[in-house]
């Protein structure tokens, strides 16, 4: 469980900082929406890849399932986070499925290379 949540804190804080880039660029260069939602995708591949990467690093077996299990959990509390911000199911979108499928297999991913 310690893996997990070290692995999940090293995908947030890669979160956090692409975040803070995006919303640099978008203020300095009035960058467009979809430029926005490439970088979006962008900071998730990013991010579960590190995760993936770390979890796989610190699990040694496995590494691929952990990585996918690190993926799904970073989805899951992004859901969370945003259905607490919205307040409802509404407008949560189509992209629900492209964005886990992203997650877990960057996560995937990442642990494989590790």
């Amino acid at each position: 469980a310690k893996d997990v949540v070290i692995s999940l804190f090293g995908g947030y804080a890669i979160t956090f900082l692409g975040i803070v880039i995006l919303a640099f660029l978008l203020l300095m260069f009035q960058i467009s929406e979809n430029m926005v939602d490439i970088g979006i995708i962008i900071i998730y591949v990013i991010a579960c890849l590190l995760a993936g990467f770390i979890i796989g690093k610190r699990t040694k077996a496995r590494k691929y399932l952990w990585g996918m299990l690190s993926g799904g959990i970073y989805f899951s509390i992004l859901l969370f986070i945003s259905l607490l911000a919205r307040q409802s199911m509404e407008n949560v979108g189509s992209d629900l499925v492209t964005v886990l499928l992203i997650c877990v297999a960057s996560g995937t991913l990442g642990g494989m290379v590790s």
